[in-house]
């Protein structure tokens, strides 16, 4: 029986935590908000640049393939996200800022199930994308009726 190597089998399981651990600021942050309505608008300023942020690093992360694929595509809508988030985050107050946060979580998890770029993709990693953007799309959503 042929095994994988420590290092391969880690992988899964960093990921997994790292992701995890990515959650806690899209879950705090609500509950602060609604606990302390008084520095409501502090974690709501900490929630906004934080979501911009990992919005921000996923997509990066397809510049690194589309570079290798020679993807240009996925370059442009990389750009075109970032492009769409910084904006909102500098031009919109945090309830639609937290809805438009929410809606390109989604956009990037749908292009990320049909591109073709991302078709390598592990499973573990695509099944841990689905759970992590839904948590961190609902709890954007959450913010922003706390936030209104």
């Amino acid at each position: 029986m042929k095994t994988e190597p420590a290092y391969q089998a880690s992988v899964p399981r960093t990921a997994t935590f790292l992701g995890l651990a990515g959650l806690i600021p899209f879950c705090l942050a609500p509950v602060a908000m609604s606990q302390d309505v008084h520095h409501a608008w502090l974690y709501a300023e900490l929630l906004a640049n934080y979501a911009l942020a990992i919005i921000c690093f996923l997509v990066g992360i397809w510049w690194g393939l589309a570079l290798i694929r020679r993807s240009v595509g996925a370059m442009v809508i990389s750009n075109a996200v970032v492009v769409v988030a910084f904006f909102g985050r500098s031009l919109l107050p945090y309830s639609p800022f937290f809805l438009l946060c929410a809606a390109l979580f989604a956009f990037t998890l749908v292009l990320e199930r049909h591109h073709g770029l991302f078709k390598p993709q592990p499973a573990y990693y695509a099944r841990l994308r689905v759970g992590l953007s839904g948590v961190a799309a609902v709890m954007l959503i959450i913010a922003a009726t706390l936030a209104a």
